[in-house]
């Protein structure tokens, strides 16, 4: 700026010597430089104009949206129940009878009918079946289906046949599993049966109760229909229906006699029954088992199961003395006390041994009357012979009424 302002005093404010300038002349430079020097200042005071450039920026959400459906499941595929195995034999009601398929034993007891419609069934054939389980899924608890059984009565499996005693009554087909004490079962019903034995369709109905009585064993005493039940395999091990106790006993000055070993001992409920084991014997108490000792009749007590080992013990008809076991009732053992149902009559405690079928057994009693369950007993002898049921495998008794010792014994050689 200052070197346009000389430039304008040079060139028209600046009067050279000899030049004359009109008053007119020089009011008119004066002006324009006024206006100059104005723009000039106008020019440099004014603010510079800056140029920005913009910039768009775009920002991008992505959102999330989580929507809850309800799906009903639909089964691709009916449940069948195929059977692959069977096991049969007529019953005559009044003798009863034992079966055995696989890992099942059954046994009907004694006064065992089949009501069939209106009829009542003194003889029939019982069938024990085994299934292969197809679109059964899941039980209701979550346990894994292994696979399934049923009764049949005259091949028939159905809800409307009922088991029942000589007044009508249900009566329970006694029912032993070799499954895993994590098992159970569940009844399946709902089903419809082909004429090849396969059951279509069907749901679970319901959980059973079965007794572990250890050894790989459980025992049932609900059935009272032939229908059909499903194993599950589930992650709680159900726990000894019993409690085993060991008795310290001193056989110093004891010539022969009896030597309790092991107890099992359960506290029984008459009306629902209960089941213990020790070693290869299982004593079953059938439901509407009562104790009757003297005038009293007691409907719940402690049962007891004895395993005894034989000392000095002479043979019977050339067979030898193996083993001995007894019954305890409320800690005693004593022909004074009887096990009896609701009408006061005898009711037999089902016993299983898991013997050769060489192997019988006889009565055993002492001069004492009453013995308690740990004592040793002594100065007895054989009564008489008991009579078993030859199973597969096992030998079954349905005669045992009291709390009294039975000495097994087996041939020499």
């Amino acid at each position: 700026m200052e070197k346009i302002w000389v430039y304008f005093w040079k060139k028209y404010l600046c009067v050279q010597r000899g030049d004359v300038m009109t008053k007119t002349t020089t009011t008119i430079i004066v002006a324009v430089v006024v206006a100059v020097i104005a723009f000039i200042a106008g020019y440099y005071a004014a603010p510079s104009k800056t140029v920005i450039q913009s910039t768009t920026t775009t920002q991008t959400y992505t959102q999330t949206v989580t929507q809850t459906y309800t799906q009903t499941v639909v089964p691709t595929t009916t449940p069948e129940l195929v059977p692959v195995s069977a096991s049969s034999t007529v019953v005559n009601a009044t003798k009863g009878a034992t079966l055995r398929l696989g890992p099942l034993i059954v046994v009907i007891r004694p006064g065992t009918y089949a009501l069939v419609g209106n009829s009542t069934l003194a003889t029939y054939n019982f069938s024990l079946v085994i299934y292969n389980l197809k679109g059964v899924g899941l039980a209701p608890d979550g346990g894994m289906p292994v696979y399934a059984f049923a009764f049949a009565v005259n091949g028939q499996v159905s809800p409307s046949i009922t088991f029942v005693d000589a007044s009508g009554k249900p009566r329970q087909i006694i029912t032993l599993a070799y499954i895993p004490s994590t098992w159970t079962s569940w009844t399946w019903l709902g089903y419809r049966q082909l004429s090849n034995g396969t059951l279509v369709g069907g749901r679970y109905v319901f959980v059973d109760q079965w007794y572990n009585v250890g050894g790989g064993v459980q025992v049932n005493l609900q059935f009272v229909k032939p229908v059909p039940w499903v194993f599950v395999a589930e992650s709680s091990e159900r726990p000894l229906s019993f409690s085993i106790i060991k008795p310290a006993v001193n056989i110093s000055g004891v010539e022969s006699g009896l030597v309790p070993l092991e107890i099992a001992e359960a506290w029984i409920n008459g009306t629902e029954g209960g089941a213990v084991r020790v070693g290869n014997i299982i004593a079953v108490v059938p439901p509407g088992t009562y104790l009757k000792v003297g005038n009293s009749t007691y409907k719940a007590y402690n049962f007891s199961l004895v395993y005894y080992a034989t000392l000095n013990l002479p043979g019977v008809d050339g067979m030898a003395p193996l083993g001995a076991y007894a019954f305890a009732a409320n800690g005693v053992v004593s022909p004074a006390a009887t096990f009896v149902g609701a009408s006061g009559a005898p009711t037999p405690i089902i016993t299983v041994a898991i013997l050769p079928r060489t192997v019988t057994s006889w009565t055993w009693l002492t001069p004492t009357v009453s013995n308690g369950q740990s004592k040793i007993l002594i100065n007895g002898s054989y009564k008489f012979p008991n009579v078993w049921i030859r199973g597969d495998g096992y030998l079954l008794n349905a005669q045992f009424v009291k709390p009294v010792p039975w000495v097994f014994l087996g041939p020499v050689n």
